[in-house]
Protein backbone atom coordinates (compact mmCIF):
# COMPACT_ATOMS: atom_id res chain seq x y z
CA UNK A 1 0.00 0.00 0.00
CA UNK A 2 1.45 3.35 -0.98
CA UNK A 3 0.62 7.14 0.04
CA UNK A 4 -0.26 9.95 -1.94
CA UNK A 5 -0.27 13.62 -0.50
CA UNK A 6 -2.28 16.49 -1.46
CA UNK A 7 -1.67 20.27 0.18
CA UNK A 8 -4.72 21.12 2.02
CA UNK A 9 -4.88 24.72 0.63
CA UNK A 10 -4.63 23.38 -2.62
CA UNK A 11 -7.84 21.27 -1.80
CA UNK A 12 -9.17 24.34 -0.42
CA UNK A 13 -9.28 26.06 -3.95
CA UNK A 14 -10.17 22.85 -5.31
CA UNK A 15 -12.78 22.80 -3.33
CA UNK A 16 -15.84 24.52 -5.34
CA UNK A 17 -15.18 22.55 -8.72
CA UNK A 18 -14.50 19.27 -7.08
CA UNK A 19 -18.41 19.83 -5.20
CA UNK A 20 -20.08 20.64 -8.52
CA UNK A 21 -18.57 18.34 -10.57
CA UNK A 22 -18.16 15.25 -8.61
CA UNK A 23 -20.37 16.33 -5.15
CA UNK A 24 -17.35 16.40 -3.33
CA UNK A 25 -17.47 17.40 0.41
CA UNK A 26 -15.02 17.49 3.03
CA UNK A 27 -17.09 14.26 4.67
CA UNK A 28 -15.10 12.03 1.90
CA UNK A 29 -11.27 12.98 3.33
CA UNK A 30 -12.75 13.02 7.26
CA UNK A 31 -10.43 10.52 7.77
CA UNK A 32 -7.33 11.63 6.18
CA UNK A 33 -8.09 14.93 7.75
CA UNK A 34 -8.32 14.09 11.24
CA UNK A 35 -5.07 12.16 11.02
CA UNK A 36 -3.57 16.51 10.30
CA UNK A 37 -4.54 16.71 13.98
CA UNK A 38 -3.94 12.96 15.58
CA UNK A 39 0.02 13.76 14.13
CA UNK A 40 0.15 16.60 15.67
CA UNK A 41 -1.73 16.63 19.29
CA UNK A 42 1.12 16.47 21.08
CA UNK A 43 3.44 18.82 19.56
CA UNK A 44 1.13 21.66 18.89
CA UNK A 45 2.95 25.37 18.36
CA UNK A 46 1.62 28.17 20.28
CA UNK A 47 -0.08 29.10 16.76
CA UNK A 48 -1.71 25.49 16.21
CA UNK A 49 -2.82 25.68 20.01
CA UNK A 50 -4.54 28.80 18.82
CA UNK A 51 -6.19 27.44 16.10
CA UNK A 52 -7.07 23.81 18.09
CA UNK A 53 -9.14 26.82 20.49
CA UNK A 54 -10.60 28.19 17.56
CA UNK A 55 -12.07 24.37 16.41
CA UNK A 56 -14.14 23.52 19.02
CA UNK A 57 -16.57 20.69 18.20
CA UNK A 58 -19.93 21.07 17.44
CA UNK A 59 -21.09 20.01 21.41
CA UNK A 60 -18.15 22.36 22.71
CA UNK A 61 -16.06 19.73 24.11
CA UNK A 62 -12.63 19.07 22.50
CA UNK A 63 -11.42 19.62 19.34
CA UNK A 64 -13.16 19.52 15.36
CA UNK A 65 -10.02 17.53 13.83
CA UNK A 66 -11.33 18.17 10.29
CA UNK A 67 -12.16 21.74 11.41
CA UNK A 68 -8.32 22.27 12.63
CA UNK A 69 -6.92 20.67 9.85
CA UNK A 70 -8.51 22.87 7.26
CA UNK A 71 -7.01 25.93 9.36
CA UNK A 72 -4.12 24.77 8.47
CA UNK A 73 -1.24 24.34 5.70
CA UNK A 74 -0.63 21.02 6.11
CA UNK A 75 -0.58 17.75 3.26
CA UNK A 76 -3.18 15.04 3.46
CA UNK A 77 -1.97 11.30 2.66
CA UNK A 78 -4.51 8.94 0.82
CA UNK A 79 -3.39 5.68 1.16
CA UNK A 80 -3.83 3.78 -2.19
CA UNK A 81 -3.02 0.39 -3.68
CA UNK A 82 0.07 -0.42 -4.96
CA UNK A 83 -1.46 -0.16 -8.53
CA UNK A 84 -1.98 3.42 -8.61
CA UNK A 85 0.38 4.71 -11.07
CA UNK A 86 0.16 8.95 -10.87
CA UNK A 87 2.28 9.34 -13.65
CA UNK A 88 0.58 7.35 -15.72
CA UNK A 89 -2.98 8.85 -15.14
CA UNK A 90 -1.51 12.53 -15.87
CA UNK A 91 -0.22 11.31 -19.19
CA UNK A 92 -4.08 9.86 -19.94
CA UNK A 93 -4.94 13.56 -19.82
CA UNK A 94 -1.75 15.98 -19.50
CA UNK A 95 -1.25 16.65 -23.55
CA UNK A 96 -4.98 17.08 -24.14
CA UNK A 97 -5.34 19.75 -21.21
CA UNK A 98 -2.11 21.56 -22.05
CA UNK A 99 -1.53 23.85 -19.29
CA UNK A 100 -4.84 23.69 -17.36
CA UNK A 101 -2.83 23.10 -13.59
CA UNK A 102 -6.22 23.02 -11.35
CA UNK A 103 -8.43 20.76 -13.57
CA UNK A 104 -5.46 18.28 -13.87
CA UNK A 105 -4.80 18.12 -9.86
CA UNK A 106 -8.60 17.75 -9.51
CA UNK A 107 -8.54 14.66 -11.55
CA UNK A 108 -5.42 13.80 -9.99
CA UNK A 109 -7.03 13.78 -6.57
CA UNK A 110 -10.25 12.47 -7.59
CA UNK A 111 -8.30 9.02 -9.02
CA UNK A 112 -6.68 8.70 -5.56
CA UNK A 113 -9.92 8.68 -3.67
CA UNK A 114 -10.95 6.39 -6.34
CA UNK A 115 -8.12 4.09 -5.77
CA UNK A 116 -8.60 4.67 -1.90
CA UNK A 117 -11.89 2.82 -2.14
CA UNK A 118 -10.59 0.03 -3.88
CA UNK A 119 -8.15 -1.11 -0.67
CA UNK A 120 -9.38 -4.62 0.29
CA UNK A 121 -7.53 -5.17 3.54
CA UNK A 122 -6.62 -1.69 5.50
CA UNK A 123 -6.05 -1.28 9.37
CA UNK A 124 -9.11 -0.29 10.84
CA UNK A 125 -8.03 2.90 13.20
CA UNK A 126 -10.48 3.28 16.13
CA UNK A 127 -13.52 5.81 15.75
CA UNK A 128 -13.94 4.32 11.83
CA UNK A 129 -15.98 1.20 12.89
CA UNK A 130 -19.30 2.90 13.23
CA UNK A 131 -18.67 4.43 9.45
CA UNK A 132 -17.74 1.10 8.15
CA UNK A 133 -20.68 -0.62 9.81
CA UNK A 134 -22.78 2.32 8.43
CA UNK A 135 -20.90 2.22 5.20
CA UNK A 136 -21.42 -1.82 4.16
CA UNK A 137 -25.03 -1.34 5.68
CA UNK A 138 -25.76 1.20 2.46
CA UNK A 139 -24.21 -0.17 -0.19
CA UNK A 140 -24.33 -4.09 1.06
CA UNK A 141 -26.73 -5.22 3.10
CA UNK A 142 -29.63 -2.44 1.97
CA UNK A 143 -29.56 -3.47 -1.23
CA UNK A 144 -30.37 -7.19 -0.48
CA UNK A 145 -33.06 -5.98 1.92
CA UNK A 146 -34.46 -4.23 -1.27
CA UNK A 147 -35.14 -7.08 -3.36
CA UNK A 148 -35.64 -9.32 -0.05
CA UNK A 149 -38.67 -6.96 0.72
CA UNK A 150 -39.99 -6.80 -3.39
CA UNK A 151 -39.19 -10.76 -3.40
CA UNK A 152 -41.65 -11.12 0.08
CA UNK A 153 -44.32 -9.06 -1.15
CA UNK A 154 -45.06 -8.81 -4.84
CA UNK A 155 -48.45 -10.46 -6.21
CA UNK A 156 -48.28 -14.20 -5.34
CA UNK A 157 -49.52 -16.85 -7.72
CA UNK A 158 -52.09 -19.37 -7.17
CA UNK A 159 -51.93 -22.84 -6.03
CA UNK A 160 -55.65 -24.07 -7.35
CA UNK A 161 -57.74 -21.72 -5.36
CA UNK A 162 -55.20 -21.24 -2.48
CA UNK A 163 -52.17 -18.26 -3.02
CA UNK A 164 -48.96 -20.31 -3.03
CA UNK A 165 -46.72 -19.36 -0.46
CA UNK A 166 -44.11 -21.52 -0.04
CA UNK A 167 -40.33 -20.53 0.01
CA UNK A 168 -37.52 -22.00 -1.37
CA UNK A 169 -34.20 -21.28 -0.10
CA UNK A 170 -30.69 -22.12 -1.72
CA UNK A 171 -27.91 -21.48 0.40
CA UNK A 172 -23.99 -21.13 -0.42
CA UNK A 173 -24.45 -22.92 -4.23
CA UNK A 174 -26.31 -26.20 -2.08
CA UNK A 175 -29.67 -27.29 -3.55
CA UNK A 176 -32.68 -24.95 -2.52
CA UNK A 177 -34.83 -26.51 0.26
CA UNK A 178 -37.99 -25.68 0.11
CA UNK A 179 -40.44 -24.56 3.28
CA UNK A 180 -43.89 -25.01 3.46
CA UNK A 181 -44.25 -21.57 5.19
CA UNK A 182 -47.40 -22.63 7.21
CA UNK A 183 -49.45 -19.54 8.00
CA UNK A 184 -46.60 -17.32 6.34
CA UNK A 185 -44.98 -17.38 9.50
CA UNK A 186 -41.16 -17.27 7.75
CA UNK A 187 -42.36 -14.62 5.55
CA UNK A 188 -43.87 -11.99 8.53
CA UNK A 189 -41.26 -12.76 10.50
CA UNK A 190 -38.55 -11.44 7.63
CA UNK A 191 -41.30 -8.97 6.98
CA UNK A 192 -41.03 -7.71 10.37
CA UNK A 193 -37.14 -7.31 10.60
CA UNK A 194 -37.47 -5.74 7.48
CA UNK A 195 -39.91 -2.99 8.64
CA UNK A 196 -37.70 -2.34 11.10
CA UNK A 197 -34.12 -2.27 9.68
CA UNK A 198 -35.28 -1.56 5.94
CA UNK A 199 -38.32 0.87 6.84
CA UNK A 200 -39.87 0.80 3.51
CA UNK A 201 -44.12 1.22 3.14
CA UNK A 202 -44.27 -0.51 -0.15
CA UNK A 203 -43.21 -2.00 -3.28
CA UNK A 204 -43.11 1.01 -5.42
CA UNK A 205 -40.82 2.82 -2.50
CA UNK A 206 -38.69 -0.29 -2.81
CA UNK A 207 -38.51 -0.76 -6.29
CA UNK A 208 -37.50 3.21 -6.91
CA UNK A 209 -34.88 3.22 -4.32
CA UNK A 210 -32.98 -0.19 -5.61
CA UNK A 211 -33.22 1.33 -9.20
CA UNK A 212 -32.22 4.79 -8.57
CA UNK A 213 -29.79 4.45 -5.32
CA UNK A 214 -28.57 0.75 -6.39
CA UNK A 215 -27.59 1.58 -10.11
CA UNK A 216 -30.52 -0.20 -11.56
CA UNK A 217 -30.91 3.10 -14.23
CA UNK A 218 -30.41 2.35 -17.62
CA UNK A 219 -29.61 4.14 -20.42
CA UNK A 220 -31.27 2.84 -23.61
CA UNK A 221 -31.27 -1.12 -22.39
CA UNK A 222 -27.13 -0.28 -20.96
CA UNK A 223 -27.34 0.08 -17.10
CA UNK A 224 -26.07 2.81 -15.59
CA UNK A 225 -22.64 2.47 -13.46
CA UNK A 226 -22.82 5.00 -11.18
CA UNK A 227 -19.16 5.47 -10.43
CA UNK A 228 -18.16 5.11 -13.80
CA UNK A 229 -21.28 7.74 -14.71
CA UNK A 230 -20.00 10.13 -11.93
CA UNK A 231 -16.44 10.02 -13.33
CA UNK A 232 -17.92 11.03 -16.67
CA UNK A 233 -19.70 13.80 -15.82
CA UNK A 234 -17.80 15.21 -13.25
CA UNK A 235 -14.71 15.30 -15.70
CA UNK A 236 -16.97 16.72 -18.39
CA UNK A 237 -17.96 19.21 -16.04
CA UNK A 238 -14.60 20.19 -15.46
CA UNK A 239 -13.34 20.46 -18.56
CA UNK A 240 -16.22 22.96 -19.27
CA UNK A 241 -14.13 25.27 -17.36
CA UNK A 242 -10.96 24.87 -19.94
CA UNK A 243 -10.19 25.64 -23.95
CA UNK A 244 -12.05 22.39 -24.60
CA UNK A 245 -15.09 23.44 -23.56
CA UNK A 246 -18.10 22.53 -25.44
CA UNK A 247 -19.62 25.52 -27.57
CA UNK A 248 -22.89 24.10 -28.04
CA UNK A 249 -24.37 24.35 -24.48
CA UNK A 250 -25.23 20.43 -22.89
CA UNK A 251 -23.49 18.66 -26.87
CA UNK A 252 -20.23 17.61 -25.36
CA UNK A 253 -17.16 17.41 -28.34
CA UNK A 254 -15.04 14.92 -29.27
CA UNK A 255 -12.18 15.98 -27.85
CA UNK A 256 -13.66 16.08 -24.47
CA UNK A 257 -15.23 12.52 -24.82
CA UNK A 258 -11.65 11.39 -26.14
CA UNK A 259 -9.93 13.09 -23.14
CA UNK A 260 -12.77 11.06 -20.83
CA UNK A 261 -12.41 7.81 -22.48
CA UNK A 262 -8.35 8.27 -22.25
CA UNK A 263 -8.70 8.80 -18.66
CA UNK A 264 -11.36 6.63 -17.20
CA UNK A 265 -9.10 3.82 -18.78
CA UNK A 266 -6.15 5.08 -17.10
CA UNK A 267 -7.86 4.62 -13.43
CA UNK A 268 -9.51 1.26 -14.89
CA UNK A 269 -13.32 2.39 -14.98
CA UNK A 270 -13.04 1.07 -18.45
CA UNK A 271 -11.22 -2.00 -19.34
CA UNK A 272 -8.99 -2.11 -22.10
CA UNK A 273 -11.25 -4.20 -24.37
CA UNK A 274 -14.74 -2.78 -23.81
CA UNK A 275 -15.83 -1.73 -26.99
CA UNK A 276 -19.01 -0.56 -25.52
CA UNK A 277 -17.47 2.29 -23.60
CA UNK A 278 -15.40 3.88 -25.95
CA UNK A 279 -15.71 8.11 -26.75
CA UNK A 280 -18.76 7.79 -29.01
CA UNK A 281 -20.70 5.73 -26.37
CA UNK A 282 -19.22 8.31 -23.43
CA UNK A 283 -20.31 11.46 -26.18
CA UNK A 284 -23.72 9.40 -26.40
CA UNK A 285 -24.19 8.91 -22.55
CA UNK A 286 -23.22 12.75 -21.71
CA UNK A 287 -26.05 14.04 -23.93
CA UNK A 288 -28.47 11.85 -22.45
CA UNK A 289 -27.50 13.04 -18.71
CA UNK A 290 -27.27 16.32 -19.70
CA UNK A 291 -30.71 16.82 -21.36
CA UNK A 292 -32.13 15.45 -18.35
CA UNK A 293 -30.20 16.05 -15.44
CA UNK A 294 -29.18 19.83 -14.03
CA UNK A 295 -26.95 18.04 -11.39
CA UNK A 296 -24.80 15.15 -10.20
CA UNK A 297 -27.36 14.38 -7.59
CA UNK A 298 -30.16 14.31 -10.13
CA UNK A 299 -28.10 12.10 -11.92
CA UNK A 300 -27.52 9.21 -9.37
CA UNK A 301 -29.89 10.52 -6.69
CA UNK A 302 -25.92 10.68 -4.90
CA UNK A 303 -25.52 10.64 -1.44
CA UNK A 304 -29.64 9.95 -0.87
CA UNK A 305 -28.27 6.34 1.01
CA UNK A 306 -31.79 6.18 3.59
CA UNK A 307 -31.73 4.68 6.96
CA UNK A 308 -34.37 2.80 8.14
CA UNK A 309 -37.15 5.36 10.57
CA UNK A 310 -38.39 2.60 12.44
CA UNK A 311 -34.84 1.77 13.93
CA UNK A 312 -34.92 4.82 15.89
CA UNK A 313 -32.27 4.60 18.64
CA UNK A 314 -30.99 1.18 17.09
CA UNK A 315 -26.86 0.34 18.46
CA UNK A 316 -27.13 -1.84 15.02
CA UNK A 317 -28.29 -0.89 11.69
CA UNK A 318 -29.29 -4.69 10.78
Amino acid sequence: MLEVTFDISTIKKLYPELNRCFGFTYDDISNELTQVYAQKVFNLTPEEKEFANQCKSDDGWGVDAVKFALATNENIAVAVPDSFNPKAIVESYAAKLQNEESVSCALLFMAALLYRDRITEAPISEGEYDDMQYQQYIHEVRPDMLKLYIALNQPKQKNGKDLNTDIKIAVGGNSPILINNKDSWLENKLNEYLHQYLGVSNLEEAHKELDFIYGNKTVGSKKIDPIQSLYIWGTYQLLQSTHLKSITEKVPTRPQANLIESYLKAIKLIKTDDDDTDANNIRSRLKYFLNRYDTVEALLDYRTFKLSPYNIGGTKLW
